[in-house]
């Protein structure tokens, strides 16, 4: 074997995979590690860690070259077998790339140029020298006790948390994008994929049963779901258009390894397959035809429409093993929380503004054009413009002008211009053609303009530069991709967060010699206009965090241009004053009231709310109530008394784990009270009972102590129940005591007189929304 390595025709991956076949222990140190390279060393490694030896890795993070996929793809395969670490940040200069092997024999080290890459170990022009200790010990110690200095001494664990965080944070590199992975006949898990599976399959670890991924458009979320679901046999894909069905069903076939698919919509009701591909509108008709625990996997694709109740109908009937929401928009529709129907469990998150940071996308050029249209003339039904009106407004000589002075002056050749009604579309489509632009509007009513076509000719028009802008409602918003479009223009109000970043992903496509898609959004004093900004920046803009922020401040994606013309400028400071955070708490709050028709509970506030529940919360809930002026008449009488010190207490006691929680509960009676004192014993039956009621609640009680606990006797659920929670809900100054003697835990006498069934309801929700906020899964909010 030669000592020289040199790259193109000899391939420093050959070697090394020799190397790890007979090594004894393996340690890396390299500058940075990619995708690619990990992919090629994955199978011996993983070889080698199965036998039991210990592979550690050390990278960097410098310029973020290093790619979070590669690192979750060896966590995922590799699993215990590796300890991989970053060098810290406060070691300024590290550019090492080293390979050191220990075997029985001998020990060796590979040292010089290459990374972790795909070219680097391949047929790039790298130069590395093999080194073995029993010709040079010396030299091979030095290397050798220099790693495990810098490994242990400089290095960071990369847990979990640690690479959820860079994964948040990363963003392509200039470098990274010449890296490109090979286009395989059998398709596998890439980039973001390859994070999300790994996030998916610790959380179904952790005894997770349903959760959500938000992906943007690029990232490839039914590729997503067709590997996440290989490991399941009988599985439901719902949709509601057959569209998206039968693209989900190519995917499919070419993911999983055999087995029979299936359509059920329409006139068409196949049984017996192992992978069924459902509209949810003909699901949800003939439910009865199928058992609850029919599936054991079910993916549940364009999932912020899930709110509405054909999918209700159908996510309520269904127990499989695991759920999983796709979508590329979470915000709330419908008035309803789409994260409350997979248990607040959002286990990975890459928004538009991420995919464009990785280079999934391209990036935009966003021009906010000032409107004229006084909105404020046009009357409100159900919470939306009335279209009828809208329709009249927009459909103006003056306005169509506007929009084709701008088009003239900033669109490609390809555009896409949504409008906000069939009317609106035909207008805009024959002014335009009647001043020489050939345009058409697609839309599914009857028409009698003589510019409507049908969507796929036109989309094929489009592309061979038959026609140069389409005018359209909302057909284009999922599942129908033109990567060819160069301009999407916004000709109507945004009044749906969820649909304008669809119909702005529209055109976001990679496509061959497009640099950049162009933005012309014409914006008046419509509502919510304002949130604009921060909506292009990537952020919730209805997010109190998010609001307030200079559109200076705003951090837009990587190489995005944003320009809004002064008076839009001015336009959005007149209505953030009009929109302060207290008036729409307070909206909120009767918008939920009348949704539900009862007085929303802390728990209907915490899940059906873009504002974060401790606003709510900041001063008490009954206080908040009390501004509102929905308190009972007992209620009212709770204020500034131990009733209230009580609540207000459960609603800001810290909780390092979940044990408070059926301490608490355990107060609670049968018949719907509260008991003023609860023996030792059955607060450890309480304890036993709620780790029982899901293995989510179970996380606490995975460290070394508890490892046995499901074969532990009663009295010890009862004493963790006095060491922990109870001893700290004790403490002098609290509402809570407990007797020695008697061993009974028991509520202070001062509250004695509220004790009884309106107060027990008030404690049931506290631990209802206060379980919920502890175990929910959240991807960007690393504890």
């Amino acid at each position: 074997m030669t000592n020289v390595i040199t790259g193109r025709e000899n391939f420093l991956v050959n070697y090394l995979s020799e190397s790890i076949q007979k090594a004894q222990s393996i340690r890396f140190i390299v500058s940075f590690l990619m995708e690619s390279g990990a992919k090629l060393l994955v199978t011996e490694l993983e070889n080698a860690a199965k036998r039991g030896v210990p592979i550690k890795i050390l990278t960097g993070r410098y310029l973020e070259i290093t790619e979070p996929a590669a690192l979750y793809y060896l966590m995922d395969r590799l699993r215990d077998g590796v300890e991989i670490r970053f060098v810290r940040e406060n070691l300024h200069s590290f550019h090492p790339k080293a390979y050191l092997f220990d075997h029985e024999e001998d020990s060796e080290i590979y040292v010089g140029s290459s990374n972790i890459s795909k070219t680097a170990l391949t047929n790039g022009v790298e130069w590395n020298y093999r080194l073995l200790r029993s010709q040079s010990p010396d030299d091979y110690d030095t290397f050798s006790e220099m790693f495990d200095t810098l490994f242990y001494e400089y290095g960071e664990p990369v847990t979990d948390k640690i690479l959820r965080q860079y994964a948040m944070n990363w963003k392509r590199s200039a470098f990274a994008r010449s890296e490109i992975l090979d286009t395989l006949d059998q398709p596998e898990p890439v980039g973001a994929q390859v994070e999300a599976l790994y996030e998916l399959r610790k959380a179904r670890e952790e005894g997770i049963g349903k959760g959500l991924v938000v992906a943007a458009t690029g990232v490839g979320k039914t590729f997503l779901s067709a590997f996440d679901s290989a490991g399941f046999e009988k599985v439901l894909f719902v949709a509601h258009r057959e569209e998206i069905l039968r693209q989900a069903e190519k995917t499919y076939s070419v993911v999983r390894d055999g087995g029979e698919y299936g359509y059920y919509y329409g006139g068409r009701k196949d049984d017996g397959v192992d992978v069924l591909f459902a509209t949810v509108h003909t699901l949800g008709n003939h439910l009865d035809r199928f058992r609850v625990d029919e599936f054991d996997y079910v993916v549940v694709d364009e999932f912020h429409h899930a709110a509405a109740d054909s999918y209700l109908k159908v996510l309520d009937y269904f127990q499989p093993r695991f759920l999983l929401g796709l979508t590329a928009t979470p915000y709330r529709m419908d008035n309803r929380d789409i994260f409350a129907l997979c248990d607040d469990n959002v286990i990975y998150e890459i928004y538009l503004k991420d995919a464009i940071n990785r280079d999934l996308l391209v990036p935009f050029r966003y021009y906010g054009v000032y409107d004229a249209t006084d909105y404020d003339r046009i009357s409100i039904r159900n919470g939306q413009y009335v279209v009828e009106e809208l329709e009249s407004e927009l459909s103006t000589e003056e306005r169509a002008g506007l929009v084709l002075e701008k088009y003239q002056k900033m669109a490609g050749k390809r555009t896409l211009a949504f409008c906000t009604s069939v009317a609106h579309a035909d207008y805009m489509a024959g002014y335009f053609n009647r001043h020489g632009v050939e345009a058409a509007s697609v839309h599914s009513r009857q028409s009698s303009s003589p510019y409507v076509m049908e969507r796929k000719a036109a989309i094929g028009k489009l592309e061979n530069g038959e026609l140069r802008a389409i005018f359209c409602v909302d057909i284009f918003n999922e599942g129908v991709d033109v990567p060819a479009l160069d301009t999407v223009m916004f000709l109507r109000p945004t009044e749906s967060f969820v649909v304008f970043l669809q119909q702005l992903g529209r055109g976001l496509r990679k496509h061959e010699g497009k640099e950049s898609l162009t933005v012309l959004d014409f914006i008046g004093n419509y509502k919510r206009a304002h949130y604009l900004p921060a909506l292009l920046a990537g952020d919730n803009p209805v997010y109190p965090q998010n609001r307030g922020k200079r559109i200076k401040d705003l951090q837009y994606p990587d190489n995005c241009h944003v320009q809004f013309d002064f008076r839009v400028l001015d336009l959005f400071e007149e209505m953030a004053a009009r929109d302060p955070l207290k008036k729409r708490m307070v909206d909120e709050y009767f918008r939920l009231k009348e949704e539900l028709k009862r007085r929303p509970d802390r728990f209907d506030m915490f899940e059906g709310t873009d504002i974060p529940f401790r606003k709510y919360i900041k001063i008490g809930w009954l206080r908040f109530l009390a501004e509102v002026d929905q308190l009972t008449d007992e209620e009212k009488a709770w204020l500034d008394t131990p009733a209230e010190g009580f609540l207000r207490d459960m609603e800001k006691t810290a909780m390092a784990k979940s044990y408070k929680i059926p301490a608490v509960s355990s107060f609670l009676t049968a018949e719907g009270s509260i008991a003023q004192a609860v023996p030792l014993h059955e607060v450890g039956e309480r304890f036993k009972e709620f780790l029982l009621e899901s293995p989510v609640h179970q996380k606490d009680m995975r460290d070394k102590s508890n490892r046995d606990w499901q074969s532990w006797q009663p009295e010890k659920f009862a004493e963790l129940m006095r060491k922990n929670p109870i001893y700290f809900l004790s403490k002098p100054g609290k509402f809570y005591h407990y007797d020695e003697i008697n061993k009974v835990f028991y509520l202070n006498e001062s509250i004695k007189e509220y004790l009884g069934p309106n107060l027990a309801r008030h404690v049931k929700d506290i631990l209802i929304w206060r379980k919920a906020k502890y175990f929910r899964k959240r991807f960007r909010e690393v504890e």
